[in-house]
């Protein structure tokens, strides 16, 4: 008898991690349908406070996407007087285009740095040389930042701020949660995110009380009140939709997130093969799995075999920043360790509705390339 191949394994089906909370889902849009208040209102409210207790910050903005949050947040600091209108933001290289564009979008000039290959953090430790005036830091693939990074940063009076917009849930080793780490911490609820929702939406956490302030005034308008503007803002609110579907979704997060992790876990046990490279045992810890990379030499042949047997793949991701045409200011730069990354990276199925045959079955593809 011939060993049976499962069905195709997709990288990520959002339907049936959806389908969990379809009577919830469907209930909050009837109550708020009925209720005709469709912007900000008792659903928005409540996501805020809920997330913002779970992350055990003072305070929580709900936005209309990650970008907008992280760009909320660089322009509410201008505001403050606490950055500089043209201010040079220290950056990693190897990160997702908006970490940079959020930087643009401020007015602001982002100053790339190099990661170490063993933690994917930026190597701010080794550009005190640099002329820039804060850091951004993030949490690639669901990892937190090391904590050496917030402490240079401490040290040296450098106002710090985090892209969570892959860490949700994530805690160090004292159990302080992603979204309480930073001055202020900018998280995407993407729906492929770990906690995610059913279209775009976004949010800001801090623990300061003055910035929260600016970070709500600029989102809506630079209003001081309905008829007084005195700061230029943007449109960016939370749907009250989507706080209500995120409501749905925030109980459930501490248990997809242990079921990524010990998928991760799996992986790093049991995947043996010379030509698939992982990174450290190490960057397990304090992470929650958002994404599980590898690294192959010839990336389109490893995606193209396992797709042919019945395993889906993803890239994250496949141009680093500073080469896109974008920014072609930057596209002389040159980061080695990015650029292998970016060039060999590929990410193998990571989500909580993976079966434990699932499993076994990619890491079994994966040592047979």
């Amino acid at each position: 008898m011939t060993e049976m191949t499962p069905p195709y394994i997709p990288y990520l089906d959002l339907k049936p991690l959806n389908d969990r909370f379809a009577q919830e889902d469907l209930l909050s849009f009837k109550e708020i349908h009925a209720s005709g208040r469709f912007i900000g209102g008792e659903y928005v409210d409540r996501f805020e406070k809920e997330f913002s207790v779970y992350c055990g910050t003072s305070h929580c903005i709900g936005t209309g996407n990650g970008l907008d949050a992280l760009t909320i947040i660089l322009k509410a600091e201008v505001a403050l007087g606490n950055l500089p209108q043209n201010a040079s933001i220290l950056v990693p290289a190897h990160t997702y285009i908006a970490t940079f564009l959020s930087v643009i979008h401020a007015g602001m000039r982002p100053v790339p740095v190099d990661v170490e290959e063993l933690t994917l953090t930026a190597n701010v430790l080794r550009k005190v040389t640099l002329e820039y005036d804060a850091i951004i830091v993030v949490d690639i693939y669901g990892k937190l930042v090391d904590d050496e990074v917030y402490a240079f940063a401490k040290d040296n009076s450098l106002p710090i701020y985090c892209d969570t917009a892959q860490s949700h849930g994530a805690t160090n080793k004292l159990g302080e949660r992603s979204g309480n780490l930073a001055r202020a911490s900018a998280f995407s609820f993407y729906p492929t995110k770990n906690l995610g929702g059913i279209g775009d939406a976004g949010a800001i956490t801090t623990n300061d009380f003055e910035l929260a302030n600016m970070c709500r005034k600029v989102a809506n308008y630079g209003r001081e009140s309905r008829f007084v503007n005195n700061i230029i803002g943007v449109n960016s609110r939370l749907d009250p939709l989507q706080a209500a579907f995120l409501s749905n979704r925030l109980p459930m997060l501490d248990a997809d997130n242990t079921r990524r992790i010990e998928i991760a876990t799996y992986y790093y046990q049991h995947i043996n093969n010379v030509k698939v490279k992982l990174l450290p045992s190490d960057f397990l810890n304090n992470c929650v799995s958002h994404v599980f990379p590898v690294y192959v030499a010839n990336r389109k042949v490893f995606m193209d075999y396992l797709d042919h047997i019945g395993i889906g793949t993803s890239v994250h991701y496949e141009i680093p920043p500073h080469q896109q045409a974008a920014f072609k200011e930057l596209n002389h730069l040159s980061f080695p360790v990015t650029e292998e990354l970016h060039r060999t990276e590929v990410s193998l199925p990571c989500h909580p509705l993976l079966s434990k045959e699932d499993v076994e079955f990619i890491v079994k593809a994966v040592n047979a390339y």
